[in-house]
């Protein structure tokens, strides 16, 4: 039993349904052009970092060769370490700044926000205000606005703080 059903359009709805799929198609093409180029664009900027990034493993390439293979050198080496890792660490730092990757600033005598730093232990200081930083363990680091790691401290806590302890 064969169904052959027919349907018929008026000319100006077939005209509409043709200048919109012939529209779609358009848009379809400049979506796949824009998805080709932000793809370039992300390949570029990575191969970019990475290279980077390969010129400080290349500084601590040369770092650690020059200490394994001058051991008769170590001592005058091991004075100029310092100074080569705060280069390498330099470096990096530039590196991440460069793609708008900043540390959290801390500031002192003043509450440590709690969306950007995670208070990691307390220390009873009357001197200073109530959660105030007393030391940065871990710098906490943004990329632009977003938070990519909470800084990790140690604050105050004022002696009058009380304590309440759950009842069992």
């Amino acid at each position: 039993m064969t169904n052959s059903n027919t349907f018929t359009i008026k000319e100006e709805q077939r005209d509409l349904i043709i200048k919109t799929i012939s529209s779609l198609q358009k848009k379809e093409a400049q979506l796949q052009q824009n998805i080709r180029v932000q793809n370039n664009e992300t390949e570029a900027e990575n191969a970019t970092f990475f290279l980077e990034l390969l010129e400080v493993v290349d500084t601590l390439d040369n770092l650690v060769n020059s200490l394994k293979n001058n051991p008769e050198v170590l001592p005058e080496s091991y004075q100029r370490l310092p100074r080569a890792i705060s280069f390498v660490q330099s470096k990096l730092l530039t590196t991440l700044q460069k793609r708008d990757v900043n540390a959290i600033a801390i500031l002192e005598n003043t509450p440590v926000d709690l969306n950007s730093c995670r208070i990691i232990e307390s220390e009873v200081r009357d001197d200073l205000p109530e959660r105030s930083p007393i030391q940065v363990l871990k710098t906490g680091y943004k990329q632009r606005d977003k938070i990519l790691r909470c800084a990790e401290v140690i604050v105050a806590k004022s002696s009058k703080t009380q304590i309440v302890k759950p009842n069992n």
